[in-house]
């Protein structure tokens, strides 16, 4: 069993040529159906035929399923919308010159936002490397490319490229950025990632918090900013406290780094009323989960039902 087995089929239309073409999510795998032969297709492009842009799309994502910068730009809860615009990223890749290795000269490295109208602002997007996520209201820009030297220049660039397929990513729409945020967590949540986590343990809490704690404030109506979460390591789904009242109120969890794939990804965060901490048996449209009635109360094991998609991308469930 995985994380996937709660999620539906997913299918989005993306531009490719002069028309567009059919993306479809399913079991953990994206696929073509307008391209039966796409693995074909990559081959011919990797020897230098054409290659489709749809099928680009697929190199794009398995290039970026356990890419962290997914989880800084893509949302974090039902209520915050990612809107990026398809005609945008073309104008950005068409900048790219051909082979994508020579520097880009007498121009200006543009930085694409992203259009957050849940949260009401902006941000950049960019890889960890590039790390310049803009506050809500700024601008950016980088030194044009021709004033760097040669390496800062192939740099730059790369850069460029990682930002750009990172906007095609998340073009593809609501359904698919939770998806491919499970798919990145879930491929930072193996047992062979642990010392990789270790090693970014204050940004993977980060990640942690920023999505758990919208859903501690639909489930006890607490303050987000009063929410902490830490990745836990080892046996059982972690731990959970809340302490003090009125302001002073703060709520402390311990969960492991796979929740967000096993729950979040999946809708499965708060379910009539209960916290689910984890996943037993995935599944849809019937999966069972370990739940929290309450901060002090044991979890117990409760079925759930899907009961339709959401406009925000997520499954919504019912017990």
């Amino acid at each position: 069993m995985s994380w996937f087995d709660s999620l539906p089929a997913a299918e989005a239309t993306v531009p490719c040529g002069t028309g567009t073409h059919a993306v479809r999510w399913e079991a953990g795998q994206l696929t073509l159906p307008a391209h039966p032969d796409a693995e074909a297709e990559l081959v011919l492009g990797a020897l230098g035929g054409d290659k489709p842009a749809c099928v680009t799309l697929i190199e794009t994502w398995a290039s970026h399923a356990d890419d962290l910068a997914v989880l800084t730009a893509g949302p974090r809860c039902a209520a915050d919308r990612v809107s990026v615009d398809w005609a945008e990223v073309a104008e950005l890749r068409a900048q790219l010159p051909a082979g994508r290795a020579q520097a880009i000269q007498g121009s200006q490295v543009r930085t694409a936002f992203i259009r957050t109208t849940g949260g009401g602002h902006f941000r950049s997007a960019g890889t960890q490397a590039a790390s310049s996520f803009a506050r809500p209201g700024s601008s950016a820009r980088a030194r044009p490319a021709g004033s760097l030297p040669i390496p800062a220049r192939a740099d730059l660039l790369q850069r460029q490229l990682q930002q750009i397929e990172l906007l095609e990513l998340l073009a593809l729409g609501p359904e698919f950025q939770f998806r491919l945020a499970g798919t990145v967590t879930a491929a930072w949540a193996g047992p062979d990632r642990a010392e990789d986590r270790d090693s970014r343990r204050p940004e993977l809490s980060g990640v942690l918090t920023g999505r758990f704690a919208p859903a501690a404030q639909e489930w006890l109506g607490v303050d987000p900013d009063t929410v902490t979460v830490t990745p836990h390591e080892g046996p059982g789904w972690g731990s959970l406290e809340l302490s003090g009242a009125g302001r002073s109120r703060r709520l402390r969890a311990a969960l492991p780094f796979g929740w967000l794939s096993d729950v979040w990804a999946c809708g499965l965060a708060v379910v009539d009323e209960h916290l689910v901490v984890a996943v037993e048996e995935p599944g849809y449209p019937r999966a069972r989960v370990l739940a929290l009635a309450a901060p002090d109360a044991e979890p117990v094991s409760l079925q759930v039902n899907a009961a339709g998609s959401a406009t925000s991308g997520l499954v919504a469930w019912t017990l």
